[in-house]
């Protein structure tokens, strides 16, 4: 047997199947590469995936072990070939693991091209095919044959073979952090999710059980929490792999993960069509693969998250009525914190009751349009004012805001962990009708509305007025007046003199 090299624009090949290609280059519909060993196959499989996709390879891939005529064993993967330039990867792939690579269409395969022959080769004088042979590859100076013992498919391939323990691996930088899984027992659900929800991680959890009778998974495993979390930091990442109980995977792709500090051999997002959609795979160390439901349905781990909160009820002057109701305890406490967002409407103060007179001194100065609008109620917890657009000229107390209708914050402030109104509602008894006041120092309190009375009304003391007595004002009745004419004298306009003074003028 003799093999030719294939000339520039050459049409006609001896060997059946082989055509060339739009750039001139002799190529079939398959190629064929043969490996002295299952490991050269896999290091072909690492290498190729690690450079690009096993996505357009894998309907048209077979894996096989097969015997040649000298008794020996090898493995033969055969891809389609997709063109040439895929063909030049898989070859120069091939050749670094000890593995040798040709082109055929069914079952003669000749060499593929190399650096002597740049547009291919062509085998001459083929001849008839033993009976025994299924497949035979013609290269430089032999031919040889080879008999199939078996397929290998290349899930079962893939799913087997066991991940490698990378040396620093556990290290993951901030955008490896950025999306991550934690499987976590039973005993450690409850305390992880208040860990991650108190440490303001973002994450959703769902409990699974691995599929049972699947080959791959483990069946007797028990179910357990899969918690995917978002930018988790590097302490809580250290933390989390030195805990029993509490394993760690990276997603590769959309239906599979990988424990960290572990990589597969072959890169698993390169052969992403190789796993089912209705199923998500969980790669651990020791050969285990856990086939989880997908995709994977999760829930905010705020729905899961217990809130404890204890509320007090005001006092109102003149009101002895209290009514304060049971909460269930849970895990985490309300707390305030510095609001990331814009700031928001003062609608209210909260007046300590020691400044009741700076109080009463300031509403002397405050314009009408400042009084009018607001509302006030005196409580054992302090002066309670709630207002229109006006309130924040009011230089006393703690400026409030209105987190939800009725639930009034300390201004620059918000309630951590910030769960929704309604559910912050629910969970502290507030409805309509009532008003309940967060402060930063003390626990919340609650009062109705209806205590609220317009601050107009509010500000005005008890005045004492005295009632004023009807007085009879008649003229009395006088003496008949009389008349008398006087000389003025020649200075009249000077005024008139003192009587002494007119004894001293001649008559």
């Amino acid at each position: 047997m003799a093999l030719e090299h294939v000339a520039s624009g050459q049409m006609r090949f001896y060997t059946p199947g082989i055509s060339p290609d739009p750039r001139g280059i002799a190529l079939g519909r398959l190629a064929l590469m043969t490996f002295p060993s299952l490991e050269g196959a896999v290091s072909w499989l690492r290498m190729y995936s690690a450079e690009a996709s096993l996505d357009e390879l894998i309907s048209g891939m077979s894996i096989s072990k097969v015997r040649t005529q000298l008794g020996s064993r090898e493995v033969v993967i055969q891809i389609p070939a997709v063109s040439s330039y895929t063909c030049d990867r898989a070859a120069r792939l091939a050749r670094m693991v000890g593995g040798a690579i040709y082109t055929g269409s069914a079952k003669h395969f000749v060499k593929y091209r190399d650096d002597k022959s740049p547009y291919g080769y062509d085998a001459i004088d083929i001849g008839a095919m033993p009976a025994s042979v299924e497949l035979m590859v013609h290269g430089e100076g032999f031919s040889q044959g080879y008999r199939v013992e078996g397929d290998l498919p290349f899930d079962r391939l893939l799913f087997r073979l066991t991940i490698r323990k990378l040396p620093g691996a556990e290290r993951l930088e901030q955008e490896d952090r950025g999306s991550l899984l934690l499987v976590v027992s039973h005993g450690l659900v409850e305390g992880v999710i208040r860990y991650l929800w108190r440490n303001k991680v973002a994450a959703s959890a769902g409990m699974f059980s691995p599929r049972r009778g699947s080959a791959f998974a483990g069946g007797s495993e028990p179910s357990y929490m899969v918690l995917a979390v978002r930018d988790l930091p590097e302490r809580m990442l250290k933390l989390f792999l030195g805990t029993p109980g509490i394993d760690v995977f990276r997603p590769v792709g959309a239906a599979a993960a990988i424990a960290v500090g572990y990589a597969h051999p072959i890169e698993l997002s390169s052969c992403a069509s190789v796993f089912a959609a209705d199923s998500f795979h969980l790669f651990w160390p020791k050969d285990r693969v856990d086939i989880l439901p997908g995709p994977l349905q999760l829930s905010d781990i705020a729905h899961l998250t217990k809130v404890e909160l204890s509320v007090e009820t005001a006092a109102v002057k003149g009101d002895d009525k209290r009514s304060a109701e049971p909460f269930d305890p849970i895990g985490v406490d309300l707390r305030l914190a510095p609001s990331m967002g814009p700031p928001r409407r003062v609608v209210g103060t909260l007046i300590q009751l020691a400044h009741a007179e700076r109080l009463k001194r300031l509403l002397y100065a405050l314009p009408p349009p400042a009084l009018r609008g607001q509302r006030v109620a005196v409580t054992d917890r302090g002066i309670v004012l709630i207002g229109g657009e006006n309130l924040d000229v009011v230089p006393l107390g703690q400026l409030l805001a209105e987190l939800a209708p009725g639930l009034l914050v300390p201004l620059g402030l918000d309630l951590v962990p910030r769960v929704s109104p309604e559910v912050l509602s629910r969970a502290i008894g507030h409805h309509a009708g009532l008003i309940t006041v967060f402060c930063s120092e003390a626990q919340p309190f609650q009062l109705s509305e209806s205590a609220l009375v317009p601050l107009e009304r509010r500000a005005l003391a008890k005045l004492a007025v005295d009632r004023a007595e009807i007085q009879d004002l008649s003229v009395a009745q006088a003496d008949r007046p009389s008349l008398r004419n006087e000389s003025v004298g020649r200075f009249s306009l000077w005024g008139f003199p003192a009587p002494a003074e007119r004894k001293l003028l001649p008559k």
